[in-house]
């Protein structure tokens, strides 16, 4: 496959919001300048494929962490069996409704402790699941947490994948749980877990790299941000240093698919690092839909 012809992968795809199932959240709405968007709700996920057929992409990660808008310190994950039941059948759903497109990854809370433990089983066996979605700003600990090593632990005994957002949040939420340098023990209590990183860690970028160089089974992603500001340091890390770590996510529909995936293809990534990022590298760790 020739650089021009680098398959696609989007590594982050939420569902599309059923109308009226969430209220836009004011902070990111204003911080992403969405305005009247698909993030406000009312398209389907006809509408996603068609978009991605248009735009030339080929598969992706289809993942729902149900969540409320709370106040800064009131978490705002939604918890418990029939709210995973429910998401996961969602998601299968649609993987079931377009064969060879998606894989899925659902939110679990790892406050639950043993019974997230549970939660992640009976998402990879009865669901398929391929990854389990971890956001510290809605659960309200932090990444290294001991109620969460449960889930990690389940997890990496499932042969999931597990993704935890990193860095300053869009909504109004405490950073600290997301500080960078939080994966580093998780990592190493679970060295075969592959566990990849969203929204890069900004302001910790030096912290990201850090973990994508320590640890060979931590990637990043690049959901959240446009492309054409990802940090100069994260590209020079995947042109010279590891070509294999580094992945495209358009985290629609926080951000369009059309945009992000144009800036994507006009990073000066070349050769195995430009194929990586815009989908090998992805599906290598998420696994090809079936």
């Amino acid at each position: 496959m020739t650089e021009q012809e680098a398959e696609v992968f989007d590594a982050w795809i939420n569902l599309p919001y059923l109308p009226g199932e969430v209220t836009p959240d004011p902070s990111v709405v204003a911080r992403f300048k969405r305005g009247n968007s698909a993030y406000e709700g009312g398209e389907t996920m006809a509408d996603v494929v068609a978009e991605m057929d248009r735009l030339g992409i080929g598969g992706g990660v289809l993942s729902k962490a149900p969540r409320d808008i709370t106040p800064p310190f009131v978490h705002g994950t939604k918890t418990g069996e029939a709210v995973l039941r429910q998401t996961c059948e969602r998601l299968a759903g649609f993987a079931r409704d377009y064969p060879g497109r998606f894989v899925t990854s659902v939110g679990v809370d790892p406050r639950l402790g043993y019974e997230a433990a549970k939660h992640v089983r009976i998402a990879v066996r009865e669901y398929g699941m391929k990854c389990i979605r971890i956001i510290p700003m809605f659960t309200g600990i932090a990444i290294d947490d001991r109620l969460a090593y449960p889930l990690y632990t389940a997890a990496c005994d499932e042969g999931a994948v597990v993704s935890i957002n990193v860095g300053v949040p869009g909504p109004m939420k405490p950073a600290k749980l997301q500080r960078t340098i939080l994966i580093d023990e998780v990592a190493l209590a679970f060295p075969e877990l592959a566990i990849v990183m969203s929204h890069l860690g900004d302001p910790w970028i030096a912290e990201t790299i850090a973990m994508l160089l320590k640890h060979p089974n931590v990637y990043a992603m690049t959901a959240g941000w446009a492309p054409k500001y990802v940090s100069e340091d994260v590209l020079r890390f995947a042109e010279r240093r590891n070509p294999r770590k580094l992945m495209w996510a358009s985290d629609y529909p926080i951000l369009p698919m059309d945009r992000t995936v144009t800036e994507g293809r006009a990073l000066a990534l070349t050769g195995e690092s430009r194929i990586g990022y815009l989908g090998a590298n992805a599906i290598t760790v998420f696994g090809r839909p079936n």
